[in-house]
């Protein structure tokens, strides 16, 4: 058990006051309940005023930390809440704190509300379909932290996105791969959305060769996107879609960070470069005086074509354009000096150039 005044009023700290009421309505707690475990967390006094319908007088409820009822001495509400339902206004939620507010007060008196306007009149709490589909496609960032708390995931924990689809309409338009459960986080499900399966997957997900063959089998092509915070992953969901367009036949699921900088090319994306392993790695090895030289080594290569015209502008051996190009890629992860690489390293050097 912990109390109000022990959190931080970051994400984390949001998530676990989430968390703490919407455990309370699984368990099916009524307003006692509430207020009790309220003062507990808060380490103050909270009350409850209930108008009850068909009668003139109010059901008015305090409690303090330990459980006991109409405390004294009795201070004015800190801070208060409407209990709304249906925008009718129920009764109201208080804190009574003697001393200064503390940060996270405020969401605090907003759950006991919105718990309370729960016990009165019951709700369906979220699926964990829709929790996933809020994270992925959210209205705000309370929706965000309510969706985390609700599939037991932490806000800062690092997951990626794989989007999947058939090849053909015939193959089925919502075709999936199975994905094992020890790499999906919290209790998050796959959803079906705009003709795509969408899964979220840990931050070290990788696929297997299995997997692979699944997808070759099945005829689907799959995406995985850029990592990022659960409670940012809906910035990189277009990075799967991009990654599963480029997918083939011989490469039936693409990781977005084999892609590098070609990800700012994914439509309507605003990718924040620190997200894009080859731009990171790249901008570290800028950094230093070789790393400069193996930068502007590629640079030649890259507008040369071959390894001799490059070492003719530079005035070098080949051999050591190569030892350069070789040295680079094993910093950046990549062969810069591939064919099939090509379009990757071009996009890299542009975006550094250009920054």
């Amino acid at each position: 058990m912990y109390r109000l005044a022990e959190l931080d009023a970051d994400s984390a700290g949001l998530v676990r006051v989430i968390d703490y009421f919407d455990t309370l309505v699984r368990h099916g707690s009524d307003t006692a309940s509430l207020l009790r475990a309220s003062a507990q967390l808060a380490d103050c006094v909270v009350g409850i005023e209930i108008v009850e319908h068909g009668r003139s007088k109010k059901n008015l409820r305090r409690c303090d930390p330990r459980g006991r009822w109409s405390p004294e001495p009795q201070f004015p509400p800190s801070m208060a809440r409407d209990i709304a339902v249906d925008d009718e206004v129920l009764g109201k939620v208080w804190i009574e704190r003697p001393g200064a507010h503390l940060p996270l007060d405020e969401m605090l008196v907003d759950r006991m509300a919105l718990t309370a306007a729960i016990i009165l009149q019951p709700r369906r709490l979220p699926t964990e379909a829709e929790h996933t589909r809020n994270l992925l496609f959210p209205m705000d960032e309370l929706a965000v932290l309510t969706s985390c708390a609700g599939l037991g995931i932490e806000p800062q924990t690092p997951v990626r996105v794989m989007a999947t689809k058939a090849v053909s309409d015939t193959a089925g338009g919502t075709a999936h791969l199975v994905i094992s459960q020890d790499c999906t986080p919290g209790k998050a499900v796959g959803i079906e959305a705009d003709g795509e399966y969408l899964n979220l997957v840990a931050g070290s997900f990788a696929p297997t060769p299995e997997l692979s063959e699944s997808a070759l089998s099945s005829s689907i092509r799959a995406g995985i996107s850029l990592a990022a915070s659960a409670s940012e992953v809906n910035t990189i969901l277009s990075t799967a879609r991009f990654a599963r367009a480029q997918a083939s036949a011989t490469t039936p699921i693409v990781n977005a960070d084999d892609l590098g900088a070609l990800n700012l090319l994914a439509p309507g994306s605003h990718i924040d470069h620190s997200r894009i392993p080859d731009l990171v790695l790249a901008e570290e090895i800028g950094d230093t005086k070789q790393g400069l030289e193996l930068l502007e080594t590629l640079r030649a290569y890259l507008q040369s074509g071959t390894l001799r015209a490059a070492a003719d502008s530079m005035h070098l051996h080949h051999s050591s354009v190569a030892h350069r190009l070789a040295k680079l890629s094993q910093h950046v992860g990549f062969h810069v000096d591939t064919i099939e690489n090509r379009a990757r390293a071009t996009a890299m050097m542009l975006v550094l150039d250009g920054g």
